[in-house]
C-alpha cells in the first residue's frame, strides 16, 4: 500500500503530515502482514495475563511517495513513542537508533529520500528485557508497539531545531516571577544547511486573549548543520500567573525563524508563569503561597489497548483526575501522553513527572547496574523528559527515583549527579523521589515520598499513626509526603473484615476501604506532610502478579482496569476532595448479600449530612465526618431490603439482601 501525502497541518513555512495510517505490521512470531493504524499495541497476550508475552522485535513499514517540489527543503520524522528500542530505516537505510520507549524522538531523513518517487520507511520496534535500557525492574508490564503518533515535517533550510531531544526548540525560562513581574528568557535552538550570517529569530509573548505582552528578536548566524543556541529576554509586568486548580492562566510564545525577509520556520508553545518552591519547614508554596498537595499515581494502560490510548483514552483518564479532586498527578514510571500534560495545564492540576529509574518487584530485580550504558541511558531518558515537558506549567517536579533498592551496587553518587544535573537544567521546578527505605539517598532530592504498605503487606492501617509519631520526633526536618496502596477485586465480597494475604487470591473490596479510611483519618490533618499520593488510581497491567482475581493485573487502583468500575474508595477521597460536584453514594454496595439482619450504613458524600431511608422506612438525617456518614444497627429483613440515602435533592440507591445461607457470595 501506498501513502501520498495530500494533506498537512501547515505553520508558516512548516508542515506536518500525519502518519498513523496505513501501516504493515509483521511479528516475529508470525510474518503474515498485517494493515495497522497507531497507537498500536502488539501484546494482547500480556493483557489476558500470560507470564511469558511476547517480548521480542516486530516491524512498522510504509511507502510513501514523496513529491519532487520537496527536493531542496529538509524533511523529518518524528516519533512520540515506542517501547521500547526503535531503529529507523529509510529505502533500507539505517538512519538511527532510539533507546527508550516513553519519550519523542525525531530524525532527519533529508538526504535519505529519492525525491518524485516511492519511498519505503521502516521502523523496527523492540521490546525485549535490556539491562541498559530503562525501566529494567518494576511491575508493570513493558508492551510492544508505535502507541503514539508519526509525523512527516517538511521544513525549509533555517529552522528551529527538531532534534534538540525532540523539544519543541524553544524553552520558556523563567527567571523571577512575582505578582508584579514576570522576567526570563526565550531560548531558541536553530539550525541550517550551510553557513548564513543573515538570520534572525523573534519571538512574541500573548496572553489568553491574544494581546502580544512582550516581544523580541536576535540576529545570529549559523554554521554547518551546528545547532545554535539563542537567549532573548522578555519582561512582563502585572502577569497573571498559572495558580493551580484556582486560576490555570496561560500565555502563547511565538517564535520566528527569518533568511532576510523571508520567514522559514515557525513554532508555538504555551506555557504558564509560577513559582514552585517549599520552604524550610517542608512547606510546599506555589507563588508564594502555602499549596498542601492531594494526588493519585497514575499508571497509563488499559484493558483492550495496553498502553496504545486514544487522545479520547486520555482524556477520559484525565477526567477521573478531575473527578476525584486530586491537584496533582504522580505521573509514574514514565513520560506519559503528551496530550495529558496539556490537559493538566489547562485545568491547574500539578504533575510530578518521574524519570524510568524505578526499583525492583522480585527478589531477583535489579533497579539499578552500574555501567556505562545502563547510566548514559539514564541520563538520556531525563534529558528527554526535561527537555520534551519543559515548558509545561503543570510540570512541578521531576522524580528522580522510585522504590530502587540497595542490592551490591549503591546509586547514591549517580543519582546525586542526576539531580545536579536536572537542576543545572532546569532551576525552576523541585526535584523529588519514592521511598520504601532508609538511607542517605533519601537526602539528595528537595522533597521525599514514604511509600507504606501498613495494613497490606504488614501490620494493620492504623500503623500509620505509630509511624506518624516517629516521623514527628525523629524525622520532622525532613520534606516528608506519603504515598500508600492497597488492592481488592470489586467481586471479592465478605462479612468478615480482616487483612487478606496480599498475595493471594482473595482481595475483598471491604478490606481495601478500610485501609484507605484509617490512612486518610490519620493523614489529612497532618500539617507535617506536604503531600499525599493515593496509589494507584487505577488498576494496571502487571502479568508478574497471580494475586487477586490471578489475571495479571496490579489490583491496588481506586478505579478497575477497564474503567468500567470506581471502587468504594474512589468516593471517599471525591468526597473530600471535590466540592465542585455534589453528590451521594451508598457505600459496600457490591457486598449485596450478608448475613445479619443488623447492619451498619454507609454513604460518603461531600454535602454536610444526608437521610437515609429502608424499605421506605426513614432513619432520620445524619451528619458527614470526612466525608462520611454511617448509620449504625440498621435493622434489616430476611430477603431483599431496599436502601435509599437523600440529601437534598441528591439520592442513590441501591439493595441488600439478608441470608443466612448466603454470606460471603461472590456476586459477578
Amino acid at each position: 500500500m501506498v501513502f501520498c501525502l495530500l494533506a498537512a497541518a501547515r505553520i508558516d513555512a512548516r508542515e506536518v503530515y500525519n502518519l498513523n495510517n496505513n501501516w504493515r505490521f509483521f511479528s516475529n512470531e508470525d510474518d503474515r502482514e498485517q494493515i495497522v493504524n497507531l497507537p498500536h499495541m502488539w501484546n494482547f497476550d500480556a493483557l489476558g495475563g500470560e507470564r511469558d508475552y511476547y517480548r521480542g522485535l516486530c516491524n512498522y513499514q510504509k511507502d510513501i511517495v514523496i513529491p519532487s517540489s520537496w527536493k531542496g527543503k529538509r524533511v523529518f520524522l518524528r516519533c512520540y513513542g515506542a517501547n521500547s528500542v526503535a531503529n529507523l530505516l529509510v529505502n533500507s537505510k539505517h538512519v538511527g537508533e532510539h533507546q527508550g520507549g516513553f519519550t519523542a524522538f525525531t530524525y532527519e531523513v533529508t538526504d535519505f529520500i529519492d525525491y518524485g518517487r516511492r519511498n519505503f520507511f521502516w521502523l523496527m520496534v523492540n521490546n525485549a528485557p535490556r539491562t541498559d535500557v530503562l525501566p529494567i525492574a518494576g511491575d508493570a508490564n513493558s508492551y510492544g508497539g508505535i502507541f503514539r503518533d508519526v509525523e512527516l515535517i517538511v521544513t525549509e533550510k533555517e529552522v528551529v531545531s527538531l532534534t534538540s531531544d525532540s523539544s519543541p526548540g524553544v524553552y520558556v525560562v523563567q527567571k523571577t516571577v512575582t505578582k508584579e513581574k514576570v522576567e526570563g528568557d526565550i531560548a531558541v535552538h536553530v539550525n541550517g544547511l550551510g553557513d548564513n550570517g543573515n538570520i534572525v529569530a523573534s519571538f512574541s509573548v500573548y496572553d489568553n486573549l491574544g494581546n502580544e505582552v512582550a516581544q523580541g528578536q536576535h540576529k545570529l548566524k549559523l554554521t554547518g548543520r551546528n545547532t545554535t543556541t539563542v537567549m532573548m529576554p522578555f519582561s512582563i509586568d502585572n502577569p497573571n500567573l498559572w495558580n493551580g486548580t484556582k486560576a490555570p492562566y496561560m500565555y502563547g510564545v511565538a517564535v520566528r525563524i527569518m533568511n532576510g525577509t523571508r520567514v522559514t520556520d515557525s513554532v508555538r508553545v504555551a506555557t504558564g508563569f509560577r513559582k514552585i518552591e517549599v520552604d524550610n519547614r517542608g512547606n510546599v508554596k506555589l507563588n508564594g503561597e502555602p499549596y498542601k498537595l492531594k494526588g493519585v499515581v497514575l499508571h497509563q494502560d488499559r484493558a483492550m489497548v495496553g498502553t496504545a490510548l486514544t487522545m479520547y483514552q486520555v482524556m477520559e483518564d484525565f477526567n477521573f483526575v478531575k473527578e476525584i479532586g486530586a491537584n496533582i498527578v504522580r505521573v509514574a514510571g514514565v513520560a506519559h501522553h503528551p496530550y495529558f500534560y496539556e490537559l493538566c495545564d489547562r485545568a491547574g492540576i500539578m504533575v510530578w513527572s518521574d524519570f524510568p529509574l524505578v526499583g525492583p518487584a522480585r527478589r531477583t530485580d535489579r533497579s539499578f547496574l552500574n555501567s556505562w550504558h545502563f547510566l548514559n541511558n539514564a541520563r538520556k531518558q531525563a534529558d528527554e523528559i526535561v527537555a520534551q515537558q519543559y515548558n509545561h506549567p503543570s510540570v512541578v517536579m521531576w522524580g528522580l527515583f522510585s522504590d530502587i533498592r540497595f542490592r551490591g551496587e549503591d546509586p547514591e553518587p549517580f543519582i546525586k549527579e542526576l539531580n545536579d544535573a536536572v537542576k543545572l537544567k532546569d532551576a525552576s521546578r523541585l526535584t523529588v523521589a519514592n521511598s520504601n527505605q532508609d538511607g542517605n539517598v533519601n537526602m539528595i532530592p528537595d522533597l521525599i515520598v514514604w511509600d507504606h504498605h501498613f495494613g497490606w503487606r504488614e501490620g494493620m492501617p492504623s500503623d500509620i499513626a505509630v509511624w506518624q509519631k516517629q516521623l514527628h520526633s525523629q524525622w520532622a526536618h525532613l520534606k516528608s509526603g506519603v504515598s500508600y496502596a492497597a488492592g481488592a477485586s470489586i467481586y471479592h465480597q465478605s462479612d468478615s473484615l480482616r487483612r487478606p494475604d496480599y498475595l493471594g487470591r482473595w482481595h475483598p473490596e471491604r478490606w481495601q476501604t478500610y485501609v484507605h479510611e484509617e490512612y486518610y483519618k490519620n493523614l489529612a490533618p497532618d500539617n507535617l506532610l506536604w503531600g499525599v499520593f493515593v496509589g494507584n488510581l487505577f488498576d494496571y497491567g502487571a502479568t508478574i502478579r497471580s494475586w487477586g482475581e490471578g489475571n495479571g493485573i496490579n489490583d491496588c487502583g481506586l478505579v478497575t482496569f477497564d474503567r468500567k468500575y470506581r471502587k468504594d474508595a474512589f468516593y471517599l477521597y471525591k468526597a473530600n476532595w471535590n466540592t465542585a460536584d455534589p453528590f451521594v453514594y451508598i457505600a459496600e454496595r457490591r457486598w449485596k448479600v450478608r448475613e445479619s439482619k443488623t447492619q451498619q450504613i454507609k454513604v460518603y458524600t461531600n454535602q454536610p449530612e444526608a437521610v437515609l431511608s429502608v424499605n421506605g422506612v426513614s432513619y432520620g438525617a445524619s451528619k458527614a465526618s470526612g466525608g462520611i456518614v454511617r448509620w449504625n444497627n440498621v435493622k434489616l429483613q430476611e430477603g431483599v431490603n431496599e436502601i435509599g440515602v437523600r440529601s437534598g435533592e441528591l439520592v442513590d440507591a441501591t439493595r441488600i439482601v439478608v441470608s443466612a445461607n448466603r454470606a460471603g457470595t461472590v456476586l459477578r
